[in-house]
């Protein structure tokens, strides 16, 4: 028989909710998860403040905070580094997948009576020169589905949380789960009719008497592609800076010189005959761009539409004019498409 110590001490342990044990993400600091979910996903306190717009300080104590809650170690901690524990990896993951759920939740419970929004970002000229014209039609067959397209340029990561699908200009190699192949470009030397009369270009050496029309964060610069050829005598060739891709290739349809682009980007003025492909046979071919949406999330049936929608779109022979493939040179890893 148990004596009166026993019961008092019974007596005061948290007693569970009627119903059922205790819930014990109840006594948990859950305003730390998002602070330890970003920081788990970023690797570091500093890019999880940056992210969430608070100090790493308030990061880390939320993280600290948490930690005591569990009475677990979810980091370990070596100078200013962090890395994961074993069980905080695993614990990352499932948080990641609750806050998942909970955003699709959300975003179901706001989108209650309203029409499908799809956000989809892009790089600006990909976006002038071959999504535009592909969102009459897919309006007209989902005439309930808003399509929001995100084209401002910059350096800075996807915000997932307002992007539902993102294309993205990558490696050929670089597919996961969560990523599917969209485009395949060929990359050469272009100008328009009159240029090429004025000064023919029958092989690369010719590029010498021209003016090269120079691109900032193209995946291949004329460097590249002069270097691949084995052309010399071109590294003091006269040469004009326009940016970005698309502004390139229109000065090079009015005259001003030869630009090297991608004939996804130029597909219009290669159809029209504005621009000229006078090398086709040393065009370098490659799957370039690619759709992404948020890893761990599943996508909204909105997003599938507009996925695969835009999967159909793309062409098994990207048009324009397109020779053999030609070795590509070493690719630069830190240029992005304008």
């Amino acid at each position: 028989m148990r004596d009166r110590h026993d019961c008092a001490a019974a007596a005061s342990r948290p007693q569970p909710a009627p119903g059922g044990a205790g819930r014990r993400w109840q006594a948990l600091p859950l305003r730390a998860l998002v602070p330890f979910e970003a920081a788990a996903r970023l690797g570091s306190f500093h890019g999880a403040a940056r992210e969430l717009r608070l100090t790493p300080s308030a990061v880390s104590h939320q993280v600290i905070g948490l930690e005591a809650s569990l009475g677990v170690a979810l980091f370990t901690r070596a100078g200013r580094g962090i890395a994961l524990t074993v069980q905080g990896a695993q614990y990352a993951r499932e948080i990641q997948r609750v806050l998942a759920m909970l955003d699709d939740a959300t975003r179901e419970l706001l989108r209650d009576g309203q029409p499908d929004v799809v956000t989809i970002r892009t790089p600006p000229s990909l976006a002038s020169k071959w999504l535009l014209p592909l969102l009459p039609g897919f309006r007209a067959a989902h005439p309930g589905i808003e399509v929001r397209l995100n084209a401002a340029p910059g350096r800075t990561g996807i915000r997932w949380e307002t992007t539902d699908l993102a294309i993205q200009y990558t490696a050929p190699s670089a597919t996961s789960a969560h990523t599917v192949p969209l485009l395949e470009e060929a990359i050469q030397p272009m100008c328009s009719p009159s240029t090429l009369h004025e000064r023919p270009i029958h092989r690369d050496a010719d590029l010498r008497r021209h003016v090269l029309i120079h691109t900032d964060d193209n995946a291949v610069t004329w460097q590249d592609w002069l270097a691949s050829r084995n052309v010399a005598g071109c590294a003091q060739h006269e040469r004009i800076q326009i940016d970005p891709s698309h502004v390139a290739i229109e000065a090079a349809a009015r005259g001003l010189g030869v630009v090297l682009e991608s004939d996804i980007l130029a597909h219009d003025e290669l159809a029209s005959g504005r621009l000229v492909a006078p090398l086709p046979d040393h065009a370098l071919r490659r799957q370039s761009y690619q759709l992404a949406w948020e890893p761990g999330r599943s996508l909204g049936p909105a997003a599938v539409l507009l996925r695969d929608w835009l999967v159909a779109a793309s062409p098994t022979g990207t048009p324009g004019q397109r020779g053999s493939a030609a070795p590509a040179p070493p690719r630069r890893t830190a240029r992005r498409r304008a």
